[in-house]
């Protein structure tokens, strides 16, 4: 994950988009007014009805969420492929509607209403940033249309925790930050036997301070002697030296920082000079090839992720894109659409007036399938509860320093898989 980058970049970009065989979609009329911030949307061209069975994926390609939007994009892109290869679904081909927008709520939102209207999309795949995709599920509920988030992991995104009550057309392939927190915090009572944990979290980023809190809150216990000590810092900070200093005071066994790869590298880089031996712990956002690549813990670090990626996945995105996939974003973008691909095929061979006049019937029918599917996908076993969230467990990945650079190896599976 990327740290903000400013409005203007998106304005920059908009000759970009227009250039591509794709449409710069209008402001709708609601936001048609020089006071307000454009949508930066890049649509699918061509949403004629052909037959085939359309899907929009909707995922970032301009602004701070990019690089993860991109790697979304391609994994959505690749499962769709695969499936035409194989024969599409009862009968006819699946169309992937790609939706590349700016990072901020607006953009998403505005893609997913176009999606539903102007698209006649069955589904939708995205996002992968929390704020995105819930700005997509106000539109997935509305006009329910099924949406499957591959990686945001806000725990009011399916459901409403203090309510209980579900958002019946969202669904998502990854776990919570509740739930990551609560398996990592039993991890580190278990297997690292820490009593005393100090966390930094960034303010203003509910992500960070989510998560932090739900480790929080299933790690300490006075009865058994284990503690936290929580320490915070702003976004675009660079220098951890009076956190670390009272993280040091504390005497904390391991540190955990729930923020993005850059901020980890920068606190595990000062805690090394300052002394510091705890031993650091991360989140999801851990998950990306630079993580200490400029200098890491002497130690083995340790973070919580949604999936172990297989080698075959790795070298197919490899060989199609020329790139590496960082984490678990592009295959669970990929398992994303297979679920809407079984949920389509449990519905059974479905007839032109069905996906046109029938719409809106067929799009409920698919949410109920989709509600029941379970199958082995890439990352895993695949089945949602009653809120629409993944059923399983998540890995734990251990960093270990070696000769000229820190490698990255899978260390256990915590729950079902």
């Amino acid at each position: 994950m990327t740290r903000d980058l400013p409005r203007i970049a998106f304005i920059l970009a908009l000759p970009i988009a227009s250039s591509c065989s794709r449409d710069v979609l209008p402001p709708s009329k609601a936001l048609d007014s020089r006071d307000t911030v454009q949508p930066l949307v890049e649509a699918p061209s061509d949403v004629r009805f052909d037959g085939t069975l359309p899907i929009a994926s909707i995922f970032p390609t301009f602004g701070r969420f990019a690089l993860s939007g991109i790697q979304s994009q391609r994994g959505a892109r690749m499962a769709v492929e695969d499936l035409n290869r194989r024969g599409g679904m009862r009968g006819r081909r699946l169309k992937l509607l790609e939706y590349r927008t700016g990072s901020y709520f607006l953009d998403a939102r505005f893609a997913a209403e176009d999606a539903v209207s102007r698209s006649g999309a069955l589904a939708m795949v995205g996002s992968n940033a929390s704020s995105l995709s819930k700005a997509m599920a106000e539109v997935a509920e509305a006009d329910r249309l099924v949406q499957v988030s591959n990686v945001s992991t806000a725990q009011d995104l399916t459901w409403d925790p203090v309510t209980g009550a579900s958002h019946r057309f969202v669904f998502r392939v990854c776990n919570s930050d509740v739930v990551l927190g609560r398996l990592l915090a039993e991890f580190v009572k278990e297997r690292l036997r820490a009593t005393r944990v100090a966390v930094m979290y960034e303010v203003g980023r509910t992500y960070s301070a989510k998560l932090a809190k739900s480790f929080i809150e299933h790690f300490q216990d006075s009865k058994t002697s284990r503690v936290t000590a929580e320490f915070s810092y702003l976004p675009l900070e660079i220098d951890f030296g009076s956190q670390l200093r009272e993280v040091e005071a504390f005497g904390a066994d391991a540190l955990f920082v729930p923020g993005s790869f850059t901020d980890a590298t920068l606190v595990a880089m000062q805690a090394r000079r300052s002394g510091i031996r705890a031993t650091l712990l991360g989140g999801d956002a851990w998950s990306s090839q630079l993580l200490f690549k400029r200098g890491g813990p002497a130690t083995p670090a340790y973070y919580v992720n949604h999936c172990f990626p297989l080698p075959a996945f790795l070298e197919a995105y490899r060989a199609r894109y020329g790139e590496e996939a960082d984490g678990c974003r592009a295959p669970l973008a990929y398992d994303a659409v297979q679920a809407i691909a079984a949920a389509l095929s449990a519905l059974g061979p479905l007839t032109d007036d069905q996906l046109r006049s029938g719409l809106a019937v067929t799009r409920v029918r698919l949410r109920d399938a989709l509600s029941r599917v379970a199958f082995i996908g890439k990352t895993g076993s695949i089945r949602f509860d009653e809120h629409g969230d993944v059923s399983r467990g998540v890995a734990i990945s251990e960093v270990v320093p070696g000769v000229h650079e820190y490698e990255v190896r899978p260390y256990e599976w915590l729950g079902a898989h």
